[in-house]
């Protein structure tokens, strides 16, 4: 009653992941605004979410925190009051917005459940009957599927005394429900079907994904963009693959390589490289070590990194590498793969969040305190998951910290218990397979994980190929990545099933599923486009620019710089020194941005000075201490080869026209001596700072 005409056009098609977002925006913030801001929710979206478990008037509550941003990149940020039992929001704070604070409070009753019942309601939500005191009564409707198998609207018919008045009480009669024949994914994550393995040739997996994806665009109407130009493309791949930019001579051996396949023959060449393995070592540990866990009396994360960079260059299958991370014992001060456990201080239930989230890509630490509020996960399965990391051998009670002495190994008690009760769990799989106890059973740790990284197993396969994606796209094929679920549907299915599929067939090879998405047609698209259309870049029908991480920004000015570079005949070439790098590490924790997507910026004043006017780029641009200057010193170079360089070094390609018509008129090519030497130097400091250099494109 009342909504707005973006919830009313929605309320009768099939809403896409951008719409639902947009509609469930306005629908927290009521009609008034809806009808007042109409502007602020167009092309809102979901960008953040946190939440916490508080008291309200005595009752248990959730208090859920989440950021939408609309397509002027403002943030609307709320905070939602929910009741855990019928998992519905009382009241909604919209937070920081001086142009408009307010709250909205809702409530339910039977009449609202009616007029619900009146509309074609979206056929993947769920409506359900509650009464006043939010207890759920009976559901109302449930996605169906037609012999096509695509989902449609089907509202279950209900008798309930003819036409009772609005406000007459529910009678509690059976629903008349249509046969519910789900697709995987919209089934509870624990009803989901193995992944059916892809045993095919390589170049017939890429065709297949262009296939998909052509589909995909054809449905929804998108066009994509062009193909990126060569200088765009290879940029794009050493920063994916190795971490870094290319150097001048690389740039170079690409541009004068005439074959067919050179594309896949550096493809191929990086993925075998030292700089792919400590790169990926470097962003693997991203996530499987949580942020701001100090971890300097393990000896900090270096031997960690070391580990993971081995097993990534011996392309060690991925389900043997989660194997022997879950499987690491002995003492803390070895670190290691260990540091897994020590960053988590050995805690049950940090460790089944921290698992769940990296292999599965499940957030299941939302049904800790309570069954979760979006998904239909239970509280006793997130204490069941949790019980496979109880007997660990450890002090009793809770730590505060660990100490390097102790030690990590399997021991045959101990037990988890839901918060504030007696009641022990059980250790539980989350797809109900069968666990192993008494006598005579493997510990439960080897258990977890056989199980986990079966190739049976319906979450590993699919989280490992997403994840994998979104590090390529800057944007999963289910996203958020690590929040697979019902609430969070993948963009294509097919496209899903069809990578973890290879992953599987290809006895879990990183490398090869690493390959296989780069070779795609839609990797090889621009960022750019003549015209803007937002769904391009949800869809990957336009790569979306990514942000650098600190890492990145500094193995890139060490490289087009020739900064760390060590001796190897060749004046551009370079050797990047990533693990035991003292100088390396302090920019980075100076550098470091908040936590984020990295298809959004989220560094700000600090980091800008810091690169504007830090010590590395005082360093790179140096007249007396830059080796890419110091090189350029040759008298077989003119000036306008000098510039080429700088360029090449930095963006990867030459100058454009335009830029030729500015710098000819700052550096002439009879300029020499001190005047040359300040005028490269600014010339690299302008291009080290500009967007496209810290851009991933």
């Amino acid at each position: 009653e009342g909504t707005s005409e973006i919830r009313r056009r929605n309320l009768t098609t099939e809403v896409s992941t951008s719409d639902r977002d947009r509609l469930v925006l306005g629908f927290l913030l009521g009609d008034t605004f809806a009808a007042n801001n109409a502007r602020r929710l167009d092309g809102a979206h979901l960008v953040d979410e946190s939440w916490n478990s508080v008291v309200v008037n005595g009752a248990d509550q959730v208090a859920l925190k989440v950021s939408f941003e609309n397509s002027a990149a403002e943030r609307i940020n709320l905070e939602i009051t929910l009741d855990p039992a019928s998992q519905l929001p009382s009241q909604v704070e919209l937070l920081n917005d001086n142009a408009q604070a307010m709250q909205v409070a809702l409530t339910y009753s039977p009449a609202n459940v009616a007029a619900l019942r009146k509309q074609n309601f979206p056929s993947h939500l769920l409506i359900v009957d509650v009464d006043q005191d939010g207890n759920t009564l009976n559901r109302i409707a449930s996605p169906v599927s037609t012999p096509n198998d695509k989902p449609e609207t089907q509202v279950a018919t209900v008798d309930r005394n003819d036409n009772p008045p609005p406000d007459a009480p529910l009678v509690d009669k059976p629903i008349v429900e249509a046969p519910v024949a789900r697709q995987s994914f919209t089934d509870a994550p624990s009803e989901w079907k193995s992944v059916k393995p892809v045993e095919m040739a390589a170049n017939e997996v890429v065709r297949q994904i262009d296939e998909l994806l052509n589909e995909l665009w054809t449905k929804n109407d998108v066009a994509p963009t062009m193909p990126a130009d060569n200088g765009e493309l290879l940029r794009r791949v050493y920063l994916d693959l190795a971490g870094r930019t290319p150097s001048v001579s690389e740039v170079r051996a690409f541009e004068n390589d005439e074959s067919t396949n050179r594309f896949e023959s550096l493809v191929d060449r990086l993925l075998k490289s030292p700089d792919h393995a400590s790169h990926l070592a470097t962003a693997w540990r991203s996530f499987l070590i949580p942020e701001g866990v100090d971890l300097t009396a393990f000896g900090g994360v270096e031997a960690f990194d070391q580990w993971l960079a081995e097993r990534f260059s011996s392309d060690d299958s991925y389900d043997e590498v989660v194997r022997n991370l879950l499987l690491a014992e002995g003492r803390l001060v070895r670190s290691g793969p260990l540091l897994f456990y020590s960053a988590a201080k050995l805690d049950p239930d940090q460790l089944a969040s921290r698992t769940a989230r990296v292999f599965l890509g499940m957030r299941l630490e939302c049904a800790q305190c309570h069954d979760h509020p979006f998904e239909p996960w239970a509280q006793n399965e997130f204490w069941g998951f949790a019980a496979f990391f109880a007997r660990i051998s450890r002090p009793k009670g809770t730590l505060e910290s660990v100490s390097t002495v102790m030690r990590v190994s399997d021991v045959d008690r101990g037990e988890v218990m839901l918060p504030e009760t007696e009641q022990v769990i059980a250790p539980k799989f989350l797809d109900g397979s069968k666990v192993l106890e008494g006598e005579g059973a493997p510990a439960r740790r080897q258990q977890l994980a056989d199980w986990l990284t079966a190739a049976r197993n319906p979450f590993f396969a699919r989280a490992t190929a997403n994840r994998v994606w979104g590090q390529l796209f800057g944007k999963g094929i289910v996203e958020p990545i690590d929040n697979f679920g019902i609430e969070h549907q993948p963009a294509s299915p097919e496209l899903l099933d069809l990578l973890a599929g290879h992953f599987v067939g290809t006895d879990f090879s990183l490398r090869e599923l690493f390959r296989t998405a780069v070779l795609s047609k839609a990797y090889r698209l621009s960022s750019g486009a003549v015209s803007v259309d937002d769904k391009r870049p949800e869809l990957f029908a336009q790569m979306n620019i990514k942000t650098l991480t600190a890492e990145q920004v500094y193995d890139c000015i060490s490289v087009a710089t020739l900064l760390d570079s060590g001796p190897t005949g060749d004046a551009m070439a370079v050797n990047v020194t990533r693990i035991g790098n003292t100088s390396r590490a302090a920019f980075i924790q100076q550098f470091r941005t908040p936590v984020g997507r990295n298809t959004e910026y989220q560094g700000g004043i600090p980091q800008a000075l810091t690169l504007m006017n830090g010590g590395l780029i005082s360093g790179a641009t140096g007249l007396s201490s830059s080796g890419l200057l110091t090189s350029l010193d040759a008298p077989f170079f003119t000036n306008k080869e000098r510039i080429e360089v700088l360029y090449l070094a930095t963006l990867s390609r030459k100058p454009r026209s335009s830029e030729w018509e500015l710098l000819d008129g700052y550096i002439g090519e009879d300029a020499n001596g001190n005047e040359l030497q300040e005028g490269l130097a600014d010339i690299l400091w302008a291009l080290l700072n500009s967007a496209e250099f810290t851009l991933n494109h």
